[in-house]
């Protein structure tokens, strides 16, 4: 089994890396947040569009059976 090798970084190094990936992260989620809020509108639109449909679908069933 071989044994691995720890590599000393710099201090400045790791925290550089650390940034960069709090920076992607951030951005990912703020990414992720925006086409969430787009949806979720989306979703509310159909939603309204849907039950206009079934409201006038439901009117004219009664109104064949009456």
């Amino acid at each position: 089994m071989s044994e691995s090798k720890q590599v000393q970084i710099a201090p400045q190094a790791a925290l550089n890396e650390y940034a960069a990936l709090v920076d992607y992260y951030r951005n990912r989620n703020l990414q992720l947040a925006q086409a969430i809020h787009e949806l979720s509108g989306t979703v509310e639109v159909l939603n309204a569009e849907l039950a206009s449909v079934q409201s006038a679908l439901d009117a004219e069933l009664n109104k064949e059976s009456a």
